[in-house]
């Protein structure tokens, strides 16, 4: 998998993928794709469509796999940047709705902010994001 991020205040992210490769993303992210890759809609079970309710996302995640070399684009609903993270065995948390797309061996499940103040006044509340394993 290798990607390029372009654009400036509304970007995307283009992602070349390998044949077998997956990608896996929140419903409505994907801006287009060729056609030698193939969705798939999968919720993960109740427990995992729950906390993703919880945080802002949508219930059930699509997965883009290549069946032969190809290419597929993400861009943001929202002004901003997009940042890849390389995950190696750690974990990140995030504020809702900042997720966009996800490689490799990595499980989203719901944080809790930990800090009464933050949760009050840092302005992301107490439920958020939090991503852990090996991807980006």
């Amino acid at each position: 998998m290798d990607y390029k991020i372009i654009g400036g205040n509304l970007p995307a992210v283009i992602i070349s993928l390998a044949p077998g490769e997956t990608i896996q993303c929140e419903s409505g992210s994907m801006s287009w794709m060729d056609s030698c890759i193939n969705m798939e809609t999968k919720t993960g079970g109740f427990g995992k469509m729950f906390g993703r309710m919880i945080t802002g996302d949508s219930l059930a995640l699509n997965h883009y796999t290549a069946s032969q070399p190809g290419e597929i684009a993400f861009a943001s609903s929202f002004p901003g940047s997009i940042v890849a993270v390389q995950l190696n065995g750690n974990s990140i948390m995030c504020q809702k709705g900042s997720f966009l797309a996800m490689y490799g061996d990595v499980e989203m499940s719901i944080g809790f902010q930990k800090k009464l103040g933050g949760g009050f006044f840092g302005g992301e509340g107490f439920i958020m994001q939090k991503f852990t394993g090996n991807g980006t």
